[in-house]
């Protein structure tokens, strides 16, 4: 079975706009997963752990509110799969980092893109985070 890809930096910068599109579906559902979950904790706020009872007159909507979390969180996962299609690895969401393999100087590294980047500009050692960028 084959490695990670290995990408030049300008092939990076060709995923940029598939990156931003991505994170645009993830922000999206971001802030209804927040919406629905706002939801939950009024419920049990009003109600404590009897909304959890079927008898209870909320407990219907709880149960709506909670499959519709289910399902978003299901298409968040699938959506940040994407990335990994690509060949990248999501390092944050918010803000948006991801890394990409690459060979600098004949070492192995990853390419780092952050949102609001047109090109990929920073790289850092495969051993080290956001925080051991180096400008290209």
């Amino acid at each position: 079975m084959p490695g990670p890809r290995v990408f030049a930096v300008e092939e990076v910068d060709a995923l940029i706009p598939d990156l931003r599109l991505i994170f645009d579906e993830l922000d999206a559902l971001r802030a209804r997963i927040k919406t629905v979950h706002l939801r939950i904790n009024a419920l049990e706020l009003i109600w404590g752990d009897a909304v959890h009872q079927a008898e209870n007159p909320d407990h219907e909507e709880l149960a709506h509110h909670l499959e519709q979390m289910r399902a978003l969180q299901a298409e968040f996962e699938e959506t940040s799969k994407r990335v990994a299609c690509l060949g990248g690895q999501i390092k944050a969401v918010e803000p948006p980092l991801v890394d990409f393999f690459g060979v600098r100087d004949g070492t192995l590294v990853h390419w780092c893109w952050t949102g609001g980047e047109d090109r990929v500009s920073h790289w850092h050692h495969i051993d080290e985070g956001f925080a051991g960028r180096q400008p290209l």
